[in-house]
């Protein structure tokens, strides 16, 4: 059992993603190892592409390097029906240069509901409807942050919104745990207020994957 506020918590935007790593396999294991002529160092945070495509597009930390491969820490790509055997190569890119977000009054998450077809038969005299999955809607992570403009934070984020590339945002909870986070980032840099409330600023990541997360060392 455990009860974690957010109290406390401290994120961070990258602002560099470095050239494409080619990465030549990757293996059905816990954790996945990867291939690469250039293995990245251990605790790189990784932007990973790859032929899978539940694999494709997720963060993850590299740990384990030697002269020809690195693990995927916290990656599981064990079942071959997610991960069909010798379709995962493709490639990684280590996100750096993370400058701080603070002065973070509220972070709020929204969508990852799911959506479903709805159906019946006419040879159904009950007229019972049916439902099945289809999709999950995307989810977004929205950031309300008192304004400053002399934060390193505001310039960084206007120039992440300029570039409409995605962004690894990490957070890093009290407890010494690390969530990772990538998607398309959009900044609205004029701040919106009332009487007697602080000036603020917008801030929202659009996921491409689901985040990762570490527990403390």
């Amino acid at each position: 059992m455990s009860s974690i506020f957010i109290n406390g918590t401290k994120y961070a935007v990258s602002t560099t993603l470095a050239a494409a790593i080619p990465v030549t396999a990757v293996s059905n294991a816990n954790p996945a190892v990867a291939t690469a002529v250039a293995p990245p160092a251990d605790g790189s945070i990784l932007v990973i592409g790859s032929g899978w495509s539940e694999l494709d597009g997720t963060v993850a930390r590299s740990a384990a390097a030697d002269a020809d491969s690195f693990t995927l820490e916290g990656v599981n790509t064990t079942s071959t029906t997610r991960f069909p055997s010798g379709e995962g190569a493709g490639n990684v890119r280590i996100a750096s240069g993370f400058v701080g977000m603070d002065q973070v009054t509220d972070v709020q998450t929204a969508g990852g509901d799911p959506q479903y077809f709805t159906y019946q038969y006419v040879e159904d005299a009950s007229s019972r409807q049916r439902q099945k999955p289809t999709f999950k809607n995307p989810i977004t992570l929205t950031f309300l942050m008192d304004y400053d403009p002399d934060k390193p934070w505001y310039d960084a984020l206007i120039d992440v919104d300029f570039a409409r590339e995605p962004v690894v945002v990490r957070a890093t909870l009290p407890n010494g745990a690390v969530i990772l986070y990538y998607g398309y980032p959009s900044f609205n840099k004029v701040p919106t207020g009332a009487v007697n409330v602080n000036l603020q600023n917008t801030f929202t990541l659009s996921l491409l994957a689901d985040p990762i997360r570490y527990e403390a060392a």
